[in-house]
């Protein structure tokens, strides 16, 4: 990775060279996090380019974040936060201009936590183990949400 002016990319995002383990830990989050951010976006129906720019943009703020978001008790959670108030704007605007790439009918029809979770478990067929690494929550706190979810779309029917 080459430098320039004291700043290394990663992610399209800049990180300060002199941050040594600082820089591997956000590089390593980004490489375990950012493909299955941008399916999360994707599923919540953005077009593969507005979802790619709505996660680099993320890891950026992310990156400028990082030293006070390493430090926090649930680190992935924080991000889980950011991404999907960012998605959520992003699906939004699509919406509004009539350039989604579909519906996303889970988030239609739950809100929040719930919704997440169906999504990442059903749709992009991740574990509960998975989906709670993701999200920075336990497993246990996946699985009633996951109930939740599920007993409100039966509701539905």
């Amino acid at each position: 990775m080459s430098t320039t002016s004291g700043l290394a990319h990663w992610g399209g995002a800049p990180v300060r060279d002199a941050e040594g383990p600082l820089l591997l830990g956000y590089r390593a989050f980004c490489l375990r996090n950012e493909n299955r951010y941008v399916q999360y976006a994707r599923a919540r129906s953005l077009e593969p380019v507005r979802a790619g720019a709505v996660v680099e943009s993320v890891l950026q703020a992310l990156v400028e974040q990082w030293p006070r978001i390493i430090r926090s008790d649930r680190p992935a959670s924080e991000a889980w936060e950011m991404l999907v108030s960012r998605v959520a704007a992003a699906a939004r605007e699509a919406r509004r201009a009539g350039s989604g790439c579909g519906r996303d009918t889970v988030h239609h029809a739950l809100s929040g936590q719930e919704a997440d979770v169906v999504l990442l478990r059903y749709r992009l067929s991740l574990s509960a183990s998975q989906t709670a690494d993701l999200m920075g929550l336990e497993v246990p706190q996946v699985m009633v949400s996951l109930r939740k979810g599920m007993s409100a779309l039966l509701a539905l029917a």
